[in-house]
């Protein structure tokens, strides 16, 4: 009766499984989409060394997947500055793709000035009407009423 070591990697692409499996056939790769996981199990009779030399080359060759899920089906994809929606993928521009990361790295209200200050290099002739606009642009690219506005104040995140 074999024994076997059982891995979960995290954050891997599925086109990793063919690689892996053609690579180390003794090893069996499974690939969980909606955890967005490769299952490695590995027979306990391999020899210690095979496990640690393939484990070491596998995990320092592969490319983590630069994907955040913002809520259950929608992720923001830096690496390709997207949004990937369940029916729908939208491209983002380089000021939506830092306004996302503020929002996403401070979990509080980005206000107004601070938004003006980062997005805009020329902040002195950013229009009200322009900060509208922006958000209004971006706000149809994120899930329905995950971007708030605070009146007065700025807006934030609300997952």
């Amino acid at each position: 009766m074999n024994e076997y070591i059982n891995i979960s990697i995290a954050g891997i692409e599925s086109d990793m499984v063919n690689t892996l499996q053609n690579k180390y056939n003794n090893v069996k790769v499974t690939y969980k989409s909606e955890k967005n996981t490769l299952e490695l199990q590995l027979s306990k009779s391999l020899q210690k060394d095979f496990i640690a030399d393939t484990l070491d080359e596998f995990l320092n060759n592969f490319h983590p997947i630069e994907k955040r899920e913002i809520i259950p089906s929608w992720f923001f994809d830096e690496s390709n500055q997207a949004i990937k929606g369940p029916d729908q993928n939208y491209l983002l521009t380089q000021r939506e793709v830092l306004f996302l990361k503020m929002l996403i790295a401070n979990d509080k209200i980005i206000t107004y000035k601070k938004m003006i200050n980062i997005l805009w290099s020329d902040s002195k002739n950013v229009s009200q009407n322009a900060m509208r606009l922006f958000t209004k642009n971006f706000k149809k690219k994120l899930p329905p009423n995950i971007l708030k506005n605070f009146y007065n104040k700025g807006y934030k995140l609300v997952l």
